[in-house]
Formats: C-alpha cells, structure tokens, sequence
C-alpha cells in the first residue's frame, strides 16, 4: 500500500537518507539552504506498506512547482505519484519542472524541455586498471608533461583536501582562474562573487578540492563533491601561463588517481562537451528534463513548441559544420576582453 506526507521545510532529519538514496550533490538539504535561501522549501514522503522509499524535495513559485530532486534516477511511478498530489494540494499549482534526471519518462501532459549528458567514468580496482582503459597517447601526453613539470619545477606539489580543511581562498583562486580561462577563450563567465561565496559554503559539507601548487601558488585547481560513492567534478581550471604542461589534465588525472584510492565507484564530469573526458574514458549518460503540466491547454501546447524549437536551435549551434562561425564569435570576444580601455 503506497501512501504520501507532505510536509513544510527542509528534511534535515533526513540528510544522511538522501545521500544514501540518491548520492548526487544536489539533491540534498546542504545543497538547496545555500543555493536557495529565499525558496520556501515542502517535501513528500512516499511510503510503501510504511518503508520509506523515496523523499522528493520542492518549492512552488506562482503557477510552477520546482522539484529539486536532480541528477538521480527515480521510477516513473513515483514520478507520477509526485505529481498528482503535488496538483490535488495545491490548485493554483499548473505545471512541474523536473531537471536532470537519468531516467527517461513517458509521463502524461508532459513534454521533454531540454537533453544534456552527464559523463561518467566507472573506476577500476587500481591506478594501474586505469591507465591499461586509456589509449598509448593519452599515457604517453600525461607521463610526458608531468615529467616536464617536475623537471622545471621541482617543488610542485599536488594537494587534495576534503570539507572542512578547505580554504575559502583556495576556492576564490580556482574559480578566478577559471574565470580567466573563460575570458581568454573569449566566453563570458555566468557567475558572481555570490556563487563563489555558496561554493565556499558547500564545500565545507561535501567539498574535495584539488590542486597543483608551485611556490605557494595554485597553478590548477578543480572543485568537486563527494556523497557515497561517487565523485562530481564541478570546477577544473588552470593558470594559462602553465599550458604548455596542460597542468588541467594533470590535477583531473590526479585527482582520478585520487578517487581511486577511495575507492570510488564513480566519477562525474557532468555537462558540457569536451575531449578530454573522452580521452580521459569517460562516457555519456543521458540527463533528460521535463515538464508536467495539470491540464492540457494553449499554454501546454505553446510551451511545447518552443521546448522543441530550442533544442532543434542548440543542436544547430552545437553542429560541427558551425565550429568556425562558433570559433570567430569566441576570437570577436576575446579581442573585446583584450582590448577594452580600464
């Protein structure tokens, strides 16, 4: 017998559940007090002949229900669950966002708004398990700029620390250098002094940061999460002036090394396409994001339209054939960046 509570606040009775359950950095009470501290947060218990067996956390803003439960896998009947007694509670409620999910649905009313991958490497036993997965360039590249590196600095030190050992400035370098990286390759970044403040913050709960220091000073640095078993990379980023020992490789290798050694099943490089993460064996898993509307209607209809135009759009913009207009745009920026008077 299936029955549901809903109930106002954040679950933190339940934070320890959630990470067991799902084991994704978002879909925790941590996660959403930081990123959403205006939202008034509900949750839903779902049992089945009283055993506990999902917990959906969510916030409603005007006609919209938010599900916060992302970057898991739920069944589709919980789903629906979810959904019908999120409309029976709250009639002023017309429709549900469901974002990053691993599973895909058939859900009625419902419309696919947006397809991202999230690529994931399944690690081995050992280092030495990796390295025989990855192909005789790649080996010989990573053996070949750490053995330069070395060479020309000596005291370079690759440094790992995890939650509450992490330093607010280690962040604020990492992200500065990634800030940089973007600039150069003429991309405008898309976050703030508030985003690094809530990545400082979260990272005192699940945080692993990573990085190559020379002379006291962070080179490359990566920002990532740790819940049970697998690891998110959220952040690489290196100091230009060091590509030519492609430090960015070598802080993700290590820390690849890393995850091993903790034996970690999983490690995530989440969206965004990229050679390296081929090159590094990773490889694409669907995320699929919907929207679950009350009733049929115009705005229904309207809304799926133009769900479907823009992902027909990014798959023009994403085209290989496009790679050069995409290449001038960047060149265009990075100029701009470049030459804009202080």
């Amino acid at each position: 017998m299936i029955s549901v509570e809903i109930h106002k606040t954040l679950p933190t009775d339940y934070e320890s559940w959630l990470v067991e359950k799902y084991e994704s950095y978002i879909t925790t009470c941590a996660y959403i007090e930081i990123y959403y501290p205006a939202q008034e947060i509900k949750y839903m218990l779902i049992f089945e002949d009283k055993n506990l067996t999902d917990l959906i956390m969510f916030g409603n803003e005007g006609n919209t229900c938010i599900c916060f439960n992302s970057l898991v896998t739920m069944p589709q009947e919980v789903i629906e669950i979810f959904a019908e007694n999120v409309f029976n509670k709250y009639p002023t409620i017309q429709k549900i966002r469901l974002a990053g999910s691993y599973k895909s649905y058939n859900l009625k009313r419902s419309f696919l708004f947006s397809k991202s991958n999230d690529y994931i490497l399944c690690l081995p036993a050992n280092t030495d398990a990796y390295y025989s997965q990855l192909g005789s360039t790649t080996r010989r590249h990573i053996k070949n700029y750490n053995t330069r590196l070395v060479r020309d600095y000596p005291d370079a030190q690759y440094i790992t620390v995890f939650k509450t050992d992490i330093k607010e400035s280690a962040i604020d370098k990492i992200v500065q250098l990634s800030f940089d990286r973007m600039k150069s390759k003429g991309i405008i970044p898309g976050k703030s002094q508030q985003d690094t403040n809530d990545f400082y913050r979260y990272a005192q709960h699940y945080g692993c940061v990573a990085y190559i220091e020379i002379n006291g000073q962070i080179v490359a640095g990566s920002i990532s999460y740790i819940l049970n078993n697998r690891i998110y990379l959220y952040m690489i980023a290196h100091d230009n002036n060091f590509a030519k020992y492609n430090v960015g490789q070598l802080c993700i290798v290590n820390l690849i090394k890393t995850s091993i050694d903790l034996k970690l099943s999983t490690f995530h490089f989440l969206w965004g396409d990229n050679e390296y993460k081929a090159r590094l064996k990773a490889k694409p898993h669907a995320l699929f994001s919907y929207v679950i509307y009350r009733a049929y209607s115009f705005c229904f209809i309207v809304s799926k339209i133009k769900a479907k135009t823009s992902r027909m759009l990014m798959n023009i913009r994403q085209s290989k054939h496009l790679k050069p207009l995409r290449e001038a745009i960047k060149s265009y920026r990075r100029k701009s960046t470049l030459y804009k008077p202080a």
